[in-house]
């Protein structure tokens, strides 16, 4: 079991919940493992990111250098540790959590985010080890901004005359370069949720948060929003419904598929997609994967068994010809490319290929995460309610990786069914935790 590891960093409240000794033990501890020599850092929109980066360079010594490429979207890292020769990648962000959140991602030399294994040595090694007299060797740099804008600039070259989009950059890390690069393609465009503060990003907006574009949207439009670190791309169709990560991979899968580029005709999701998009895999004659829930676990799957194309219901996308990580600005530019090869709306396309299972995802807020007794105690109260009621569909109960909550996800073939089978299982795990 890690201790400050999630499935996506580390994250908590800076000087509460995410001490400064914390993160700086865990620099210290990496450079003792790891012994990079040098780190590549990009981060969100966050205040707070100012804060955490001087206690990154404080938990490294100065045998390390350190370059600060700036705001920039997470996927941003594998082109940085390539093309700079870096030895190491930390993105500064929570992600989609709300402002008041920070942490940190490590990304290896390969590109992908540190194995389970390596994250608990160096949890093992933060109990001795000692913060450095000396700080690391640090420099800003704008060479990365334009290193990554033109990697997007170079995935496709479609007619984007052809789509008009609304884009929603959730007040974070692709709030800038999401505009030049539509400005550069001549695209039709407008940008709402564009004004970082350090305090807005996002409130009330981006992938977490669809209503917001939907409101801003006409029907024929394209809806794009992005989370704080733009890892994950949520969608609106043009009758403006929400288009979640297994739609997505289903268009992608498909166009792949057609392109000669989805390898083995495997795709990799997490055990959250819905039954619909199981269905329309095995349609298709796909290999479907499933893993547990987290893109790093969904990229490790991906890496064994040499897929190309891979993602969660929540957005994070994997499209490993291209990156090794999620990057929810190359996923948007391939779907519209599947988009306008299949001549067809996303609206007609869902239509034709994906019918979702009725589906319901609550978060209950936690003081702390539960223990595997207590999860698997309110597992066998589920499990003994789907016998007595013969749910036809299923339940998902687990801890975030990200933040206290407890996910509890239920699904069934119709809504009055998965409607009354979530509120009494939500009612019982009340009275249980209360």
């Amino acid at each position: 079991m890690k201790k400050y590891f999630g499935t996506d960093g580390i994250r908590g409240i800076p000087q509460k919940t995410l001490e400064e000794e914390i993160v700086k033990k865990v620099c210290s501890s990496v450079e003792k493992i790891l012994k990079p020599q040098s780190i590549a850092l990009i981060s969100d929109t966050r205040e707070s990111c100012d804060l955490i980066t001087d206690w990154i360079i404080q938990g490294f010594s100065d045998s390390v250098r350190l370059t600060n490429y700036g705001v920039l979207p997470s996927g941003a890292i594998p082109i940085l540790i390539n093309e700079f020769d870096e030895d190491l990648g930390i993105i500064i962000s929570a992600s989609h959590n709300p402002s008041e959140y920070n942490g940190i991602k490590l990304i290896g030399k390969n590109g992908s985010k540190l194995d389970d294994e390596i994250e608990i040595k160096i949890e093992n090694e933060m109990d001795n080890i000692l913060i450095p007299e000396k700080k690391g060797i640090f420099r800003n740099s704008l060479e990365g901004y334009k290193s990554y804008l033109d990697f997007l600039n170079n995935v496709n070259d479609i007619d984007f005359d052809k789509f008009d989009l609304v884009i929603d950059s959730a007040n974070g890390s692709a709030y800038k370069i999401i505009e030049d690069l539509l400005v550069s393609k001549k695209a039709k465009f407008k940008m709402i949720a564009n004004n970082p503060d350090g305090k807005n990003i996002n409130k009330e907006c981006g992938a977490t948060y669809p209503f917001t574009l939907q409101k801003n949207m006409d029907i024929g439009q394209i809806g794009i929003s992005f989370d704080g670190d733009a890892d994950r791309l949520i969608m609106i169709d043009e009758n403006k419904e929400v288009v979640n990560g297994d739609l997505l991979l289903t268009i992608l899968s498909k166009y792949f598929s057609e392109k000669d580029k989805l390898n083995k005709d495997i795709v990799v999701s997490t055990v959250m997609s819905n039954y619909g998009f199981k269905i329309a895999m095995d349609k298709f004659g796909f290999n479907l994967i499933e893993t547990p829930v987290g893109d790093k676990y969904v990229a490790e799957a991906m890496k064994k068994n040499e897929a190309t194309l891979g993602g969660e219901q929540s957005g994070h996308i994997i499209l490993r010809d291209y990156l090794p990580v999620g990057d929810g600005l190359l996923t948007c530019l391939l779907v519209l490319q599947a988009i306008d090869y299949f001549d067809i709306s996303i609206t007609e396309f869902r239509k034709n290929h994906l019918t979702e299972y009725p589906q319901k995802l609550t978060n209950i807020e936690l003081e702390k995460s539960l223990n595997d007794e207590e999860i698997e105690f309110i597992n066998q109260i589920a499990l003994d309610m789907s016998i007595k009621l013969d749910l036809d569909g299923r339940y998902l109960i687990r801890n975030s990786g990200t933040e206290p909550l407890l996910r509890v996800l239920v699904e069934a073939k119709n809504l009055e069914s998965m409607e009354s089978f979530s509120d009494e299982l939500l009612s019982k795990i009340n009275n249980y935790l209360s």
